[in-house]
């Protein structure tokens, strides 16, 4: 009888470790107005590659000179692996242009849809959160 409790106590604890990162993982829709598309372009200052989704950090200079510091989400790092990218792809200090699905609460923050590389590459990453590879544009 003590088994059949420890075995049910550990197949339940097994089951609430697999629900909480489902639970905890949000749709995109529920932050980001996918409707609508914002260009930006300013200078890196910091990029984390991290999980559930790498971030850029960007200082963007709006109409009036006033500087405001804009979070941008990317997809998953398995994601941007396969079109390869990798920690190194973005510099601090180099200014880059982006096309972003602003937040939906109006803070300065976006769901990445367009990354334009200082080289000329470029990595579209719209599409229902399918990434492909850049050719320049």
């Amino acid at each position: 009888m003590l088994k059949r409790i420890c075995g049910l106590l550990f197949a339940c604890s097994l089951g609430l470790v697999a629900i909480v990162p489902a639970y905890a993982h949000h749709s995109a829709s529920s932050e980001y107005d996918l409707n609508k598309t914002i260009q930006l372009t300013g200078t890196l200052t910091g990029f984390e590659w991290i999980n559930p989704h790498a971030q850029m950090h960007i200082a963007v200079k709006d109409a009036n000179g006033k500087v405001g510091n804009w979070d941008i989400n990317f997809a998953g790092l398995s994601k941007l692996r396969l079109v390869g990218m990798g920690k190194e792809t973005l510099v601090v200090g180099q200014t880059y242009r982006i096309i972003v699905n602003p937040a939906r609460e109006g803070r300065h923050a976006g769901l990445i849809n367009i990354l334009y590389l200082p080289d000329g590459k470029v990595f579209r990453m719209g599409d229902n959160d399918t990434l492909r590879g850049g050719d320049s544009q």
